[in-house]
């Protein structure tokens, strides 16, 4: 399987196009506000799985910006949509980790 379709799963999964783009979830994450800048909060993550998702590669700050997630969940304990976005990041991390492997 691509990483672009096992990307597509974890869209689907965890219905990434809910995201309101309500910025709840950055205003909590613990790397967007040391960095602030979008690739390394949860919405922009969500993004970076998006792009995953329709095959685009990834620059090395995209990379960067998703594998820093330190999956501590505040963003899911404020998304009002209800998106398990530390799980759905965790998988993408997986997926980049296993694809630099081969």
């Amino acid at each position: 399987m691509l990483i672009n379709d096992e990307a597509k799963l974890i869209v689907n999964e965890y219905a990434l196009t809910r995201c309101a783009r309500c910025n709840f979830c950055e205003s909590v994450c613990p790397t967007y506000i040391a960095f602030r800048r979008r690739v390394y909060g949860p919405r922009g993550r969500i993004w970076i799985i998006m792009f995953l998702s329709q095959g685009v590669k990834l620059s090395n700050d995209e990379s960067t910006g998703l594998l820093t997630c330190l999956g501590c969940r505040a963003c899911d304990l404020v998304c009002p949509a209800g998106i398990r976005i530390a799980e759905a990041i965790h998988d993408a991390k997986v997926l980049l980790v296993k694809a630099a492997l081969k």
